[in-house]
């Protein structure tokens, strides 16, 4: 009589146990990652119909290194001829120094003090940006209109140094043999010999001033921007 009353009460229970409410979706993925933060679509639309160079992944932060050149009436002048062209106009126009490469999150703040270490000897200089030039980047997805900047001796300095940091975190060097440029304008695909035959077309008949004095540098990884004051 005992066992049959305890297979009925744990009969029982188990119906119970059906019964209950389900827990709720946000409690049951309150721990989930993925649910607060999901993985970014990489949809072209949304960026001019710009492609990625690789894939996102939380964690990696994509990274570089250069030169702000805010301010200069030739960028200016040279962005209208070339929006005539159907360029789109780079809004914040830089030389780099450092190819785009990805950093981990927890690497940030030891990268930036390393660079600052590196930077330190450097000091101010200035440069002169010279004829236009076409450029495609590594995966011909896009191409660049923008000025030589010269002497590519004083970029170089820049370049050994940050190279030398690069190199501990086993991150891509810099280009072995790089020309030095401010890309001012864009286009998708590769162009470059349609853009080549179209600039012989565009004269340099304005007096503006094409060197800029270089007080700083400046990395962005993700959102953040850093500064690194020249000597």
């Amino acid at each position: 009589m005992d066992l049959i009353q305890n297979y009925g009460e744990s009969d029982d229970e188990d119906k119970n146990s059906e019964s209950k409410l389900p827990v709720p979706k946000t409690v049951v993925s309150m721990f989930d990652d993925r649910e607060f933060h999901p993985k970014p679509i990489n949809d072209q639309n949304l960026h001019q119909g710009r492609a990625r160079m690789f894939e996102h992944e939380r964690g990696n932060w994509a990274t570089f290194v250069y030169i702000p050149c805010p301010d200069l009436d030739l960028v200016e002048i040279i962005q209208e001829k070339l929006n005539e062209f159907g360029l789109e106009i780079i809004n914040n126009p830089h030389v780099s120094l450092t190819r785009t490469i990805v950093l981990q999150f927890h690497w940030i703040n030891r990268f930036i003090s390393d660079l600052i270490s590196k930077l330190k000897s450097i000091e101010k200089f200035t440069i002169t940006f010279g004829e236009l030039e076409v450029f495609c980047n590594d995966n011909c997805t896009r191409t660049f209109v923008g000025f030589l900047a010269q002497p590519p001796e004083l970029l170089l300095q820049c370049v050994e140094q940050l190279d030398g940091v690069l190199s501990n975190y086993n991150l891509p060097k810099y280009y072995e043999d790089p020309k030095f440029h401010l890309s001012v304008a864009w286009c998708l695909g590769d162009q470059s010999n349609h853009l080549r035959t179209r600039l012989k077309n565009i004269a340099f008949e304005f007096d503006v001033c094409r060197m800029l004095r270089v007080d700083k540098l400046m990395c962005k990884t993700g959102n953040k921007i850093f500064h690194f004051d020249l000597v």
